[in-house]
């Protein structure tokens, strides 16, 4: 630079001039055009007072205003032409208010976002009403079940003597769920209890949640809405609550209804000209339990009064307990104040049980019944129902059932005769992992597998024997090192273990490329470190290199064997993460 001065003393360095972006400016409008073009507006019954507001006011401003217009009518026509092509059945209340909305676009700017929010209802309605139907068809299949076990008892006590018989209705009886005892004050089950609540991952923060609210009602969350599919307790939880409230507060009032018995009781309030004495009733409560409130979208005759008997509760300082299987503004044809308070607290979901809490629902059982059952054959009935814990119940109620009547000890291929209605019906069980059984099957070079647990011990069972004792391989898993390796000592300790993070691609790829050579490789989670992200393209050589040495490969969803395996002198298993600890070797 000094140089530079010194060979041109007299030359003058000027900054280039700045460029100055030129702005567009709009015509001033005369009165007479922009009358015209609000008479236009208002023949398509869009709102016009921002404009009109301005009609007297400077040139400028006036215009600046149908600019302002013309901008909102446009997105206002593509926002129109969105909620059109909506299948609307079940919100068509919503659908109207957000039409009269689109007339007035100006005032409502975010209108779209709301045609968007009724979009993601319909969506989840769907979504929910297809769980309904599979839920339904499930309870009918268990119903089946329930018959197919007492004709398989019947068959085989043929033999019997009339007087060894059991009887159809004793066997029936027996293979029921007992009709729970309820409060009459309360209308709560005495026996659904925290207590008797089995806590797990899957329902662990609306667990909380209803303990939170039971200790300090109306002060901690109000109102609580809890929320899941059929058959995962969020009923037993309403129940809970209601019966710690009134074992720790003798002179609460409380009330468990469902909606449909809402819906009942005001109907019969009306027509004896009581509807005073039924409001007094539960606007006087210290805390009013609703359940299937999903079902209001068939009630709006009730509406009303629910709005009405929310405000009261909730400005008094009342709890509100609520549970749905789907959220408020999944509810069609909910009124649109409804969504709203019903939202207002806290909304808690459960998803269905994980393996372990499927067990422990089972265990728990297995002690209330005074039987002793195989860990072995609670896995094998948990694996069986995975997504209702009523059906659950009742897979177990089955087989117990069963061993009773026909005396005979709880065994898996009792249970497998049960469940599958009877020896002649058995269907091939789908292939799974028992936490508490080895795996049987050794893996084979060139194919992908699925391994379904919460914690991959069998999986790393299967990696060991895979690995054969040698003194090369190589397990990489996204379970830090320094926890897995002392918590797995049926892992070879020649075995080593990689962490996979998403941080420093280019140093892990050329770690791994060091620590695979020779080696067989075994992988797990392999995204964590970006392979399939875009911008791994540019460690594309380095990744090459390392799949060239160790002969490790994405899996392929169908199974499909790599041709680079089939020699079988590298071996090379990638896993991915699927849902509920899901894992692909």
């Amino acid at each position: 630079m000094d140089g530079l001065v010194r060979e041109y003393a007299d030359a003058v360095l000027e900054r280039p001039s700045k460029v100055v972006k030129r702005t567009k400016v709009p015509h001033a409008m005369g009165r007479a055009e922009v009358e015209k073009q609000v008479r236009a507006w208002q023949e398509r019954g869009y709102d016009v007072s921002s404009v009109e507001a301005n009609l007297e006011s400077d040139p400028a401003v006036l215009t600046a205003s149908v600019i302002a217009m013309r901008e909102a009518v446009k997105k206002s026509e593509a926002v129109s032409e969105t909620l059109d092509q909506l299948d609307v059945t079940g919100f068509e209340s919503r659908a109207a208010l957000l039409r009269e909305k689109l007339q007035s676009p100006i005032r409502y700017p975010d209108v779209d976002a709301e045609v968007e929010g009724l979009r993601d209802a319909i969506d989840g309605m769907r979504r929910i009403e297809a769980r309904r139907e599979l839920e339904l068809a499930r309870e009918r299949e268990s119903a089946e079940r329930t018959r197919k076990v007492l004709e398989l008892v019947m068959r085989q006590t043929e033999a019997l003597p009339p007087e060894s018989k059991p009887k159809t209705e004793d066997i029936a009886r027996v293979l029921e769920e007992p009709t729970p005892v309820r409060d009459q004050a309360t209308n709560l089950v005495p026996a659904s209890t925290f207590e008797s609540f089995v806590e797990g991952e899957s329902n662990r923060f609306a667990h909380g949640a209803a303990v939170a609210v039971a200790k300090n009602p109306a002060k901690a969350y109000n109102p609580l809405l809890i929320t899941s599919g059929p058959g995962l307790g969020k009923t037993h939880l309403l129940h809970a609550i209601g019966n710690y409230i009134t074992s720790h507060s003798e002179n609460s009032k409380v009330l468990y209804l469902t909606c449909e018995a809402f819906a009942t009781s005001l109907e019969e309030a009306r027509v004896q000209g009581d509807v005073g004495a039924f409001r007094e009733r539960v606007r006087g409560l210290d805390c009013l339990m609703i359940d299937d409130i999903q079902f209001l979208s068939g009630m709006p005759e009730i509406h009303e009064e629910i709005f009405h008997t929310f405000n009261d509760l909730h400005e008094r300082e009342k709890q509100i307990v609520l549970a749905s299987d789907r959220p408020p503004k999944a509810i069609s044809n909910l009124d649109e104040r409804l969504v709203s308070r019903f939202e207002s607290g806290l909304v808690a979901g459960i998803e269905p049980p994980e393996l372990p809490t499927r067990i422990a629902i089972l265990e728990r059982r297995a002690r209330d019944a005074k039987v002793t059952i195989d860990p072995e054959v609670l896995g094998f009935i948990a694996n069986l129902v995975e997504n209702n814990v009523r059906e659950l119940g009742g897979a177990f109620n089955r087989v117990v059932a069963f061993s009773s009547v026909m005396e005979r000890p709880i065994t898996e291929d009792l249970a497998r005769e049960v469940l599958s209605g009877g020896p002649a019906e058995a269907a091939p069980a789908a292939p799974a992992v028992s936490v508490s059984t080895d795996v049987d099957r050794d893996l084979q070079p060139g194919r992908s597998y699925l391994i379904k647990e919460d914690r991959p011990a069998a999986a790393f069972r299967l990696f060991a024997r895979f690995l054969g004792g040698r003194s090369r391989g190589l397990v990489i898993t996204r379970t830090n090192p320094a926890h897995a390796l002392p918590k797995r000592a049926d892992v070879p300790l020649h075995t080593g273990l990689f962490e996979a993070r998403r941080k420093g691609l280019a140093r892990q790829v050329e770690d791994l490329r060091i620590l695979g050579m020779g080696r067989d490789v075994v992988a797990d989670r392999m995204e964590e470190m970006g392979l399939t992200q875009p911008r791994a393209r540019r460690d594309e050589e380095r990744v090459v290199r390392l799949r060239d040495l160790s002969r490790l490969r994405h899996p392929e969803r169908s199974g499909a064997e790599d041709p680079r395996t089939r020699d079988g002198s590298h071996r090379g298993l990638v896993s991915e993460d699927y849902p509920r600890a899901s894992i692909s070797l």
